[in-house]
């Protein structure tokens, strides 16, 4: 594989590649996650998985972007476009239901993405 020039930036690349492939235990998955949660290329990563994954078969494995396969695999374009504009008018100031108001969602999925932001932060 031709590395993107991204990946030089990539704090995973100074890492165990285990870490991102766990076997089913938990500790190896929370590794990389930490280590995600501070890489400067996190959006570029994800965005990558999603291609690479999608052009193979669509099945989600190991840990990209900041999130592990099974969180990779509930996520969409829209989603994470959605999570980002969440994220950004809750550091605006705004309430959970003001911000589902404005984007058309539940007060209970904004909590549930800033309590998910709030887990992967403390991670880190």
């Amino acid at each position: 594989m031709k590395p993107l020039a991204w990946m030089d930036e990539a704090l995973c690349a100074q890492a165990d590649p285990e870490a991102w492939f766990p076997d089913g235990s938990g500790q190896h998955a929370r590794t990389a996650l930490r280590i995600c949660a501070e890489c400067p290329v996190r959006t570029e990563c994800g965005e990558y998985a999603q291609v690479i994954e999608d052009a193979v078969d669509g099945r989600r494995h190991g840990a990209w972007g900041g999130l592990s396969a099974s969180a990779r695999s509930r996520q969409t374009p829209a989603t994470a476009e959605r999570d980002r504009q969440i994220l950004a008018l809750t550091a605006q100031g705004f309430t959970a239901a003001e911000i589902g108001d404005r984007l058309g969602t539940t007060g209970r999925t904004v909590v549930r993405v800033r309590t998910a932001h709030r887990r992967t932060e403390a991670a880190a």
